[in-house]
């Protein structure tokens, strides 16, 4: 993807008031802004995920993601708001599928380090 197409899609985002749920799984080669992909929430039941996390600019978040976290990452979107309260519904939403996938695999995802804790209640 160019960078003005990137640009494009992130600057969409700002301030959109959605929010989006997303997973990131390790793959094997550098990623692109071509590894944001949209999948079903059942995606995170049937797959080995590294992080589950909410944002209102997946663009974005993605972007950061690959600097912090791994440059062999992809994003995948598996579920957004509908509602007319986008942040209290997407933070319970971004709740449950770490649940499932915590039920589905018997852990969390190796980069979800605070789900395990109360900190901050």
């Amino acid at each position: 993807m160019r960078k003005d197409t990137q640009d494009r899609h992130e600057k969409a985002c700002k301030g959109n008031g959605a929010g989006y749920v997303y997973a990131l799984v390790e793959i094997d080669d550098k990623a692109s802004f071509e590894q944001i992909t949209y999948a079903d929430p059942d995606f995170i039941k049937h797959n080995e995920v590294a992080y589950i996390g909410e944002t209102s600019n997946p663009w974005q978040r993605f972007g950061t993601h690959r600097t912090k976290k791994s440059r062999k990452i992809g994003m995948v979107i598996i579920d957004e708001s509908d509602s007319d309260f986008p942040v209290p519904e997407i933070q319970m939403k971004e709740n449950q599928a770490m649940f499932n996938y915590a039920l589905a695999h018997g852990k969390l995802p190796k980069w979800n380090k605070g789900g395990l804790t109360f900190a901050g209640a």
